[in-house]
């Protein structure tokens, strides 16, 4: 319910203040390589391309995959691994010249790997909200908060 009102909350902003010019326009392509930071500590990387611009005034949609490999040593004594896949979408809507923001969700397969119990295999879930500052055309430092890959995510970002 938390996750679901924070999209909500930023959808209303989205669709209420007044745009910067687009950063992430169709036929973009970025990759995002990225560390994140929960019960595990997850390396990662998606890619997402945009499908549709010009939505809501400057808004645009992306579509993509995305892959991590966590790992974690529980205070049991305990080792034990993750590793995730699958699919994510995202509205973006620029507020700030440079600043591509956005929110979305994802959709994905997760598969914890246990040293002293059985490896357990599911479905994952995840919302989050993110930034990408472009320092260059092509170069960016993002961040995102939600769950997915992990609940603070940082890292670099490469528009192809």
């Amino acid at each position: 319910m938390k996750k679901l009102l924070t999209l909500s909350l930023l959808m209303v902003v989205a669709f209420s203040v007044k745009a910067a010019d687009p950063v992430f326009v169709k036929g973009d392509k970025v990759v995002n390589l990225g560390i994140s930071a929960d019960w595990y500590t997850t390396i990662s990387a998606s890619a997402e391309y945009c499908i549709a611009d010009g939505i809501v005034e400057k808004g645009s949609i992306g579509v993509g995959a995305f892959a991590g490999y966590g790992f974690a040593i529980s205070s049991f004594y305990t080792n034990s691994s993750r590793i995730l896949v699958g699919a994510r979408g995202a509205f973006h809507y620029p507020f700030i010249d440079k600043l591509d923001t956005y929110a979305g969700i994802a959709l994905g397969i997760n598969y914890s790997i246990w040293t002293y119990s059985s490896n357990t295999f599911g479905l994952s879930t995840g919302a989050f909200f993110g930034a990408r500052y472009y320092l260059s055309e092509k170069l960016a430092v993002f961040g995102e908060a939600g769950y997915g890959l992990g609940y603070l995510t940082a890292g670099v970002a490469f528009k192809l």
